[in-house]
């Protein structure tokens, strides 16, 4: 299939143009023709092969290789057959057309054929097929058609007279017999079984077997029996020969040859990923069903057609090339997947659909048994939404987007447009766009661009279509070096202001334009991002949320580490650092401006400078802000949730629910009893039950969060329980066993035990041995433990308590399993032990750092630090002094008050920030997880009420438990954890009324 003429499907005529090695059968047809031509019998042979298969073009170098000045040849074209009469006009025509017309002999058979002739064309509808009496029912039939009285048995006599006189055999080749009607093939097998059996003439005939059976099966000679069909046949053809079928080295390069042409012309080009993909096409499933030359032809003239029509730059040329041939090999398959192909690419269920493309249902779409399980994987690699497993399916998805596959939504219509799609502005006229806009230039195609970046928002599909320009805009970026990232950064902050649509419900072009200035912030080095644009209140929300998208996971770890880099350390630092400081700012301003402020989303700002600068740190920016004298009542309303309510009869926003619990950690519950006055004057006819949630002024919304202030103040003083946090629990979580020993002294069991654990990443295993375990060496590892210990929060506690307790917290590593866990201790030695004193240390502490694997991912690294400490108390007096006299004395000595066990509670919670940091020191590579889980115990030899003083708080029941645990998940504030942790505890030994108390630990008055 050479450049000039791809669309033909002409056959060869020379054995120099062979491409599929067949010489050597052409010369055994040579040979065997030669031999029978020698001989008087009239032979009929039967070239056999599946259609496009090159039959035709085998003939035309068989007869290549018959000497000319022997053998006279003639071609019969069947479709010119029109009826009996037409058939042997043709055949004994053709015949007297191959005969010398010079030669005396000659001449008398060209005579006698038409003599024949004339005789033969009435009787052939009369002649059996087959059979003794074929001749004899001739004759008589002749008599009464001819005037003279001869007989077509006479004529038939004194033509092969005539041909033996000429002595020269004759090859007739009649081609594509198995296209013909099933009276026409009749019609043909009585012309070459009865009127044309003469001597030195001989036939080929060329036909799919398949094809002519099933034209004989419905004649009345095989009816419907294939057997039958299969004798008849054979009756006709006196020697059968097999047409060499195509190999699969002769096919592939019939098909890279056509391939690369094709793609030539189309000025296409394959990256090395899109070339592995076309192997393995080719491999699992082109060339596994086009086996013919005629059908790899076939498939490579439709890419040929319209590979330049919808572009190739404008698809991926693998996937093109693939539903094309799914186009023209299974129609009806074709028509279900174009009918289908929003969900194959979409986010629908799939559960439905996917039966109607599985192997049996491909079976009912006319795709041969032989091929369903084929043409199946092929949809699946399409489609990978197709396929049975979710992993696989979201990764394909994900991967594939902007890389012009058939599954990327915003590429799929091109694959079935068969031509450029009008009013679609093409990645071709995208990319240059890109360049001007990079070159600092507004050419053409920036004019092009940004007029298709001004949807008319009252048109979905117009938005729609602004919404796919803006995604493949974004991918396109990534060809794009940091320079001119971000020289286009500007071109895109200028856009936003074009693509909100307040109506679209947070779904608008703005969102994908968001998305767009975040690939260019994760790849931009260059000048300063415009000072203007971070305090751009217009602006800010999409720079927020594009930095989000810009940073790698996990992005809140990353942001925070990047806000807090020195200035000038990197491009996209400076512009984290700048922008959240911006919008720190931007809280503020927008508070101060009250009612009168723009609807701007402020709980944003927050919920982004909390993942920015720690909850913690966002927490004192905010009291600081109130101190000074920052209204409660205008902040409370920026933290208002705003819901958007979709309905057919368009979107509208509501207000849905504001945190009170969250608001009074933040601000205290004691400065917000004191701003009463304030809150009263804000909610100024507030009726909880008659809030209008459909109107989101600032006004109403100030209204509703002061409201239900004072409405959690009055509950909060009725029952204080409901003021007190409630971090989320974890159920399912591996620490049911976990009890290290931490604190082995060669005494008894501590009378006080708590213990926290800190799981990093949160998840349902501990650190599993299954590799060695990671980070530096053996001895690294023990100094890093001890000094993040030394610093760890129970240290400060003990140090705080060292007058008081005699402890000094001194680590020292214990016992080690390699870099899988270590174990440290420190504890207090009696300074004037007794005798008969059980224990040498009233207080012991001791910690277990484990790293290793998930088992169930041996890939994902993980941490786990424990602490635990516990207390010696019978041998402690009032003034938590040794004291011999009290080993034995009962009731105990009470060790702590409710507030102390709080503070010492809240010291082993904080660990978890001990934890992230022995990460990072463990692996400078990568920020610690965000997620973790906290599990906090408390173990009594005697109950609570042994070791702590409650006697102030009511009790019901007087069973004592030993052991009290929680597990929650991080992040939370350490005194949320404690304080929810402490109240549980408590009610759960049956104590009442010792809410108040709580929180007035967890949140204490502010000065």
């Amino acid at each position: 299939m050479s450049d000039g003429n791809w669309w033909v499907d002409d056959p060869i005529d020379e054995p120099s143009e062979d491409l599929f090695g067949r010489g050597p059968f052409v010369a055994r047809a040579v040979a065997l023709l030669n031999q029978i031509g020698s001989r008087s019998s009239s032979t009929v042979f039967g070239l056999v092969g599946p259609w496009g298969s090159g039959k035709t073009s085998t003939i035309r170098m068989i007869v290549a290789g018959l000497n000319p000045d022997l053998w006279g040849v003639t071609w019969i074209n069947p479709w010119a057959l029109s009826g009996s009469d037409a058939v042997v006009t043709e055949l004994l025509g053709a015949i007297r057309a191959a005969v010398p017309e010079k030669s005396t002999a000659g001449a008398r058979v060209r005579k006698q054929l038409s003599r024949y002739g004339a005789l033969a064309t009435p009787a052939l509808s009369m002649v059996p097929v087959v059979g003794s009496a074929a001749t004899a029912m001739a004759d008589e039939a002749i008599k009464r058609l001819t005037d003279q009285g001869t007989t077509l048995g006479e004529q038939a006599d004194q033509v092969r007279e005539a041909l033996h006189a000429l002595a020269r055999p004759t090859l007739v080749v009649i081609d594509d017999v198995d296209r013909l009607q099933p009276e026409q093939l009749l019609a043909v097998f009585r012309a070459v079984r009865v009127l044309g059996r003469l001597p030195h003439v001989h036939y080929v005939l060329a036909y799919d077997q398949e094809t002519i059976l099933d034209v004989l099966s419905t004649t009345p000679i095989a009816d419907k029996h294939g057997a039958r069909a299969v004798a008849f046949l054979e009756k006709i053809v006196t020697l059968r020969l097999e047409q060499p079928p195509v190999r699969l080295e002769h096919a592939e390069s019939l098909f890279n040859a056509g391939c690369a042409g094709a793609l030539g012309r189309a000025s296409a080009s394959l990256s090395e990923d899109a070339q592995r993909r076309m192997v393995e096409e080719r491999e699992a499933l082109l060339l596994r069903v086009l086996t013919e030359p005629r059908s790899v032809a076939r498939l490579l003239a439709q890419v040929d057609i319209y590979l330049p029509l919808v572009g190739a730059s404008e698809v991926d040329v693998v996937d093109f090339i693939t539903l094309t041939f799914l186009r023209i090999t299974y129609p009806r398959l074709y028509q279900a997947i174009a009918m289908h192909r929003g969900a194959l690419v979409g986010t629908t269920d799939l559960a439905d659909l996917r039966a109607e493309f599985d192997e049996a249902a491909l079976a009912g779409l006319d795709v041969p048994a032989p091929h369903t399980g084929r043409v199946a994987d092929a949809l699946q690699r399409l489609f990978p939404r197709l396929t049975t497993d979710p992993v696989r399916s979201i990764a394909a998805r994900h991967w594939r987007r902007g890389q012009r596959r058939i599954s990327d939504p915003d590429y799929t219509e091109r694959y079935f447009a068969l031509t450029s799609i009008i009013g679609e502005i093409s990645d071709f006229g995208l990319v240059r766009a890109l360049r001007e806009l990079a070159e600092g230039r507004h050419g053409m195609a920036a004019k092009d661009l940004t007029l298709a970046l001004r949807p008319d928002f009252t048109d979905a599909r117009a938005c729609a279509r602004t919404a796919q320009t803006l995604r493949r805009a974004a991918s396109l970026s990534a060809e794009l070096s940091g320079s001119e990232a971000a020289a286009v950064i500007p071109y895109v902050l200028e856009q936003f202001e074009h693509l909100r649509n307040p109506a679209a419900g947070g779904f608008g072009p703005d969102e994908e334009a968001t998305i767009w200035l975040g690939s260019l912030l994760r790849q931009a080095d260059g000048g300063p991002l415009s000072a203007t644009a971070p305090g751009d209140p217009c602006l800010l929300p999409y720079l927020l949320n594009a930095i989000r998208m810009a940073v790698t996971e996990p992005a809140d770890a990353n942001i925070e580490r990047l806000a807090a880099e020195p200035a000038g350390s990197s491009w996209l630092a400076d512009v984290v650092r700048t922008t959240y400081e911006a919008a720190w700012a931007r809280v503020q301003e927008h508070t101060r401006l009250g009612d009168t402020a723009p609807i701007e989303p402020v709980s944003l700002y927050v919920s982004r400078l909390e993942s920015a600068f720690g909850i913690a740190d966002v927490d004192r920016r905010i009291a600081a802000a109130v101190r000074g004298g920052l209204s409660i009542a205008d902040l409370a309303a920026r933290l208002v949730d705003i819901e958007v309510v979709f309905a057919s009869a368009g979107s509208h926003t509501r207000i849905g629910g504001f945190d009170v619990t969250a608001f009074l950690r933040r601000i205290g519950r004691h400065r917000i009893s004191g701003a009463r006055a304030h809150l009263d004057s804000a909610a100024a006819g507030f009726q909880p039950g008659a809030v209008d949630h459909s109107d989101v002024s600032w006004a109403n919304r100030r209204r509703f969060a002061a409201g239900t202030l004072i409405e959690a103040l009055k509950a909060g003083a009725i029952e204080p329980g409901r003021l007190l946090p409630a971090p989320p629990e974890e159920q399912l979580h591996p620490f049911t066993n976990h009890r290290p020993s931490l604190m082995s002294d060669g005494g008894g069991p501590a009378d006080l035990t708590l213990q926290v654990a800190v799981l990093l990443p949160a998840g349902e295993e501990i650190p599993a041995l299954v590799n060695s375990g990671w980070g530096p060496s053996v001895g690294i590892r023990e100094e890093i433990l001890l000094g993040a210990l030394r610093s760890a929060p129970i240290s400060d506690w003990l140090r705080a308590r060292q007058s008081d307790w005699g402890v000094a917290a001194e680590w020292a590593i214990s016992e080690a399993n390699g870099r899988h866990y270590t174990i440290a201790q420190s504890g207090a030695g009696a300074t004037t032990p007794g005798t008969g004193l059980r224990h040498a240390s009233r207080v012991r502490v001791g910690a277990q750092l484990t790293t290793g694997h998930t088992a169930q991912s041996p890939n994902q690294r993980s941490l786990m630090l424990t602490i635990g400490i516990g207390f010696h108390l019978p041998e402690l007096d009032e003034r938590h002094q040794l004291a011999e006299a009290l080993d034995g004395a009962v009731p105990l000595p009470k060790a702590f008050t409710l507030h102390g066990l709080f503070e010492l509670a809240d010291a082993l919670v904080q660990c978890t920030q001990t934890a992230k940091a022995l990460w990072t020191l463990l692996d400078d590579q990568s920020p610690s997880p965000k997620t973790a889980l906290l599990s906090l115990s408390l173990t009594t030899t005697g109950g609570l009420a042994s070791v702590v003083d409650l006697s102030a708080y009511q009790r019901r029941g007087t069973a004592d438990r030993s052991q009290y645990s929680k597990v929650y998940q991080c992040p939370s504030g350490s005194g949320d954890i404690a304080a929810a942790a402490l109240r549980d505890w408590l009610s759960e030994a049956g104590y009442r009324h010792h809410e108040q108390a709580i929180l007035d630990m967890w949140d204490p008055a502010h000065s």
